[in-house]
């Protein structure tokens, strides 16, 4: 991926984080968001690996409003 287009990536997610996530929020965030320094995605299901950001958001969406998600 281009330097441009991560940088694009970027700039999207911290935009919407500043204009739509409350401040007491956004202080749990920070302190749950260095985890993704842990993360490694060779542990990620291949089904997770494999799926695109469109099918991971409808998949989360339906869970979500079905209520099987855990938060």
């Amino acid at each position: 991926m281009e330097e441009n287009q991560i940088k694009d990536i970027i700039d999207f997610i911290n935009t919407r984080y500043d204009e739509e996530v409350p401040g007491p929020v956004k202080f749990v965030i920070r302190r749950k968001a260095k985890k993704i320094e842990k993360l490694d995605p060779a542990e990620f299901p291949e089904s997770f690996r494999k799926c695109t950001i469109e099918e991971l958001m409808f998949i989360l969406k339906n869970a979500y409003s079905k209520k099987q998600l855990k938060f």
